[in-house]
């Protein structure tokens, strides 16, 4: 839940940051390492693969 601008509960010690970038953008990050989650790469590449974002 996320209750701040970073987000999350302090006695959580979560750290979420929340970025806005094109989706191109997203995707290099991919290919660059930036981007290492699994949660976050698998959507990015399922909204690749359904076109719901064109580039």
């Amino acid at each position: 839940m996320k209750v701040s601008m970073g987000g999350g509960l302090d006695e959580e010690q979560e750290n979420i940051e929340v970025l806005e970038l094109p989706f191109s953008t997203a995707c290099e990050m991919i290919q660059t390492g930036e981007i290492k989650d699994g949660k976050t790469i698998m959507l990015l590449q399922y909204l690749k693969i359904q076109n719901f974002i064109p580039e």
